[in-house]
C-alpha cells in the first residue's frame, strides 16, 4: 500500500510542478526570451570548449570574417556583452586585409557588410581599418569594384542598414545617396508586393530583410505603402504553428527569425499583435519549434542543430529582447544597451546548457558538425551573384522626388483605408499559462478515486 501512496504522490507532484515550470519560462515573456538567448550562448560556448566571455571571444576570433563568428559578435554586443577583445579585433582586421588582397571585385559585398557590422560590434571605426575605408567600399563606394546590387536587393538592404547603424554621412562626391538607395530598394518590389532574389513570388526571408532596412523610413508615403504590403503578405503567410515557410515549402527557423526581426524593427510586438498570432501561436512559439536539447536551433523541425539556424535565431531573440526592454533596434549601434557581460560570464562558467524554456524538442539529436541531410536554404549569397534581378513593380525611381524630405510626414493620404503599420486593432493579451489549480484538483480527485476503487477500500 505504501508503494501505491508514493506513486500517487509522485505523479501529483509531477503534474502540479510541470505547469509551473512552463509558466515561469514561457517563450512569450521577457524571462523566456532571456533564457533562450542565454541557452544559445551556453551552447556556442560548449561546442567551442570555453568557460568565460573572454574565452568565447577568443574562440570566435579563430573564424573571424566568417558568418559563423561575425554574427555572434554582432548579437552578443547587442545583448550587452563587451566584445572589444584584442584578439577578436586583430583577427577581424586580418579578415578585412584578406578581402582586399583577393580584390573586392571578387568578394561578395554582403561578406564585407557583415564583417563591418562585426567590427562595429567590437568597437572598431570601420571608416579606417588598416588604412581601408570598409564602410565606403561596402556601401557608397562599392560601384568602384562591382554594382552594389550584384547580389540583388539583399546587398542594397544591408548597405542601408550599415549606413544607418551609426548614422554615417555619405560624402557629397558619392553618386549614391540614401534617397537613391531607398528608391533602388523599392524598385525591386514585386508586382504583387514583397521582395525576392529571383522569381515572381515574395520570399519571406528577403522581404523581411528589406522591411528591416526600410523601417527607419516608414513615415514616408512610398516606403509605407511597400512596408504595409509586405506586412500583409507576412501576416497571411504565417503557419498555424507561428512559424514561416522558406521557398522550399517547409517551415524553417531562419524564415521565422527574419520575420521576427522585421516586426521588431517596426516596433511591432510579436507577442501580442493579432496579425502575427495564428492558432494562438506567435513567431516566438514558431521559433521554439526548432529548439534543440543543447540550446541551439535546427533548420527544420526534428533535424540536428544547425549553425545558420542557431545564429539567425539568436539575432532574432536578441532583437525582441532589446525591443521589450526599450533598447532600440538590433542594427542601431547608437541605441543604448545595458551591460550583461558579468551575467553572461556566469552563464558560460556554469555551463547551463539546458534551456529553461518550455519545448517539445527534448528528443532531438545534436550535431556539432551540422551534417544535415538537407540544403541550407537560407544561405543565399553563394547562389545569387549571377541571378537576374527580380521582376520590378510599377513603383519606379523618380529622379525628381525626394523620398527623404518627408520622413516625419503624417498619416499617408494615399488610397488606403488605414496604414497596417499603425494598426490599432485590439491586441491579444500576453499568452501566459494559468496556474494549474483546477487541473491539479481534478487529477487529485481522480487519483484518489482510482486508488480507493482499486484497493477495494481495504486497509
Amino acid at each position: 500500500m505504501c508503494k501505491r501512496i508514493i506513486a500517487v504522490i509522485t505523479s501529483l507532484l509531477i503534474t502540479i510542478t510541470a505547469p509551473f515550470t512552463a509558466y515561469c519560462y514561457d517563450v512569450n515573456t521577457l524571462d523566456g526570451i532571456k533564457s533562450s538567448v542565454e541557452g544559445v550562448i551556453a551552447y556556442k560556448s560548449s561546442i567551442l570548449g570555453v568557460n568565460s566571455v573572454s574565452g568565447l571571444l577568443e574562440a570566435l576570433s579563430e573564424n573571424a570574417g566568417d558568418y559563423n563568428s561575425d554574427w555572434y559578435y554582432i548579437a552578443l554586443s547587442r545583448y550587452g556583452v563587451n566584445c572589444e577583445n584584442k584578439n577578436s579585433v586583430t583577427a577581424l582586421k586580418k579578415a578585412v586585409d584578406k578581402f582586399y588582397s583577393e580584390g573586392l571585385e571578387n568578394v561578395k559585398v554582403t561578406d564585407l557588410q557583415r564583417t563591418a557590422f562585426a567590427l562595429t560590434a567590437c568597437g572598431v571605426n570601420i571608416t579606417s581599418v588598416n588604412g581601408h575605408n570598409l564602410l565606403a567600399d561596402s556601401t557608397y563606394n562599392r560601384e568602384k569594384y562591382k554594382p552594389l546590387d550584384a547580389q540583388g536587393v539583399n546587398s542594397l538592404s544591408y548597405a542601408l542598414l550599415l549606413l544607418d547603424s551609426k548614422n554615417y554621412k555619405i560624402p557629397k562626391s558619392s553618386s549614391i545617396t540614401r534617397e537613391k538607395l531607398v528608391n533602388r530598394i523599392l524598385s525591386y518590389e514585386l508586382k504583387n508586393g514583397g521582395y525576392a532574389l529571383f522569381g515572381d513570388g515574395a520570399d519571406i526571408d528577403i522581404t523581411s530583410i528589406v522591411v528591416q532596412a526600410l523601417s527607419k523610413y516608414k513615415n514616408n508615403s512610398k516606403v509605407r505603402i511597400s512596408i504595409d504590403t509586405c506586412l500583409d503578405i507576412l501576416s497571411k503567410r504565417q503557419d498555424t504553428s507561428g512559424a514561416y515557410k522558406s521557398f522550399a515549402g517547409k517551415v524553417t527557423a531562419e524564415s521565422t527569425a527574419q520575420v521576427t526581426m522585421a516586426l521588431s524593427s517596426l516596433g511591432i510586438n510579436p507577442i501580442n499583435d493579432n496579425r502575427f498570432i495564428k492558432n494562438g501561436n506567435t513567431t516566438l512559439d514558431g521559433l521554439n519549434l526548432f529548439k534543440t536539447a543543447d540550446g541551439g536551433y535546427c533548420h527544420m523541425e526534428n533535424y540536428n542543430t544547425n549553425s545558420i539556424a542557431t545564429y539567425q535565431t539568436f539575432c532574432a531573440l536578441v532583437s525582441v529582447y532589446r525591443q521589450l526592454k526599450g533598447e532600440g533596434k538590433f542594427f542601431d549601434f547608437n541605441a543604448k544597451t545595458e551591460s550583461t557581460t558579468k551575467k553572461v560570464n556566469s552563464i558560460i562558467s556554469k555551463k547551463e546548457l539546458k534551456s529553461k524554456n518550455k519545448t517539445n524538442s527534448a528528443t532531438k539529436k545534436t550535431s556539432i558538425n551540422n551534417s544535415e541531410k538537407i540544403e541550407n536554404t537560407s544561405s543565399y549569397n553563394s547562389k545569387i551573384e549571377n541571378k537576374s534581378k527580380s521582376k520590378k513593380s510599377k513603383i519606379k525611381n523618380d529622379s525628381k522626388s525626394n523620398i527623404l524630405n518627408n520622413l516625419t510626414e503624417p498619416t499617408s493620404t494615399v488610397s488606403r483605408s488605414r496604414s497596417v503599420i499603425n494598426n490599432t486593432s485590439p491586441k491579444k493579451a500576453d499568452k501566459k499559462p494559468q496556474p494549474p489549480y483546477i487541473t491539479a484538483g481534478v487529477l487529485l480527485a481522480g487519483y484518489i478515486f482510482l486508488y480507493v476503487l482499486k484497493s477495494g477500500g481495504k486497509k
